[in-house]
């Protein structure tokens, strides 16, 4: 089984040329609900879209107990130049047993369409390979999504499933359908 503890004793800071990846705090929750309460940004995103500063601190809660029970680093996308919370990006669903865990990420609308996301991504994966030594990582997006399809063509995932009505979407109460990508450690590493 893939042991991480010892990489996750503290929590992992990375950089990137525009951004600092770090833990969200709740210095951070005017930043968080700004990007949570844009229909934009939530349409295609398995929560639904912030009315009030309760659910990004719920959120900002919920990622503190994922890290401290090591099943996922949840990353504040910090913007460099004026320390404001663009977005976060995420590993988790960690599957230790098989070495394997999932990418998830969102940006603000305000950053959309700059590199912003392969930039903080490429970076991710590439921890999650080379410090976390996973050895696959998977992604399941809003088939619709294809900003998101592109990003992870962009990074070498590949297709593998399309499950119909495998989510059901509360706030809109249907069912919707999942595209389900992956990327092997040894793609990764070409």
């Amino acid at each position: 089984m893939l042991d991480v503890s010892t990489q996750l004793m503290s929590f992992p800071e990375l950089e990137t040329e525009r951004c600092l990846l770090r833990a969200i705090t709740y210095d951070d929750i005017p930043d968080f609900f700004e990007i949570m309460s844009d229909d934009s940004v939530t349409q295609y995103l398995p929560w639904e879209t912030a009315t009030s500063f309760d659910m990004p601190k719920e959120y900002v809660k919920r990622y503190e107990v994922m890290f401290k029970e090591q099943k996922g680093v949840i990353w504040g996308i910090i913007n460099k130049e004026n320390n404001k919370m663009m977005g976060n990006c995420l590993l988790f669903h960690f599957n230790l047993a098989h070495h394997r865990a999932e990418l998830g990420y969102a940006l603000g609308s305000a950053w959309w369409r700059q590199g912003i996301m392969l930039e903080v991504t490429s970076k991710v994966v590439d921890y999650a390979f080379n410090k976390l030594n996973f050895h696959s990582l998977e992604a399941h997006i809003d088939p619709a999504n294809t900003g998101s399809h592109k990003l992870l063509e962009k990074l070498g995932f590949v297709q593998e499933g399309y499950f119909r009505e495998n989510f059901y979407n509360a706030e809109q109460d249907i069912f919707e359908d999942d595209a389900v990508f992956s990327l092997l450690k040894s793609d990764w590493a070409k």
